[in-house]
């Protein structure tokens, strides 16, 4: 199952305000709250990981960070339960269960360790 040291973040917005289609902030690695769930999904048989279709350009770990490039995905559990999660569950910058894998743009990754979700959402960009 995927962990927080298996590539995992969240993006912490900076600003209520929006550029484009997304307010300005950075990627953390994932909270403890999010690991936790994960940790608890992965409990379960036959989850998916479904990419959002959306890749965010974002520094890490605070607004003067490396530049990076993240793949915005989401866990599903398709027997039963559909999507897993409420808003502001498993945290608040983690509604239904959405959050960021950092992917290779043009050959080019500013996050040294990939995803083990890599893979199964986004490949090379």
């Amino acid at each position: 199952m995927i962990s927080a040291g298996d590539g995992v973040y969240e993006f912490v917005p900076t600003a209520t305000n929006t550029i484009g289609n997304y307010a300005p902030g950075y990627m953390q690695a994932a909270s403890t709250a999010l690991v936790n769930a994960l940790a608890v999904a992965g409990a379960y048989t036959a989850c998916v990981l479904r990419d959002m279709g959306k890749t965010v350009q974002a520094p890490v770990t605070s607004l003067t960070g490396t530049v990076g490039f993240f793949r915005q995905v989401q866990l599903l559990r398709p027997a039963g339960a559909g999507v897993l999660g409420a808003a502001n569950t498993p945290d608040a910058y983690t509604d239904y269960f959405t959050f960021y894998i950092p992917v290779p743009v043009a050959g080019v990754s500013a996050v040294a360790a990939m995803s083990l979700a890599f893979p199964a959402a986004g490949g090379q960009m």
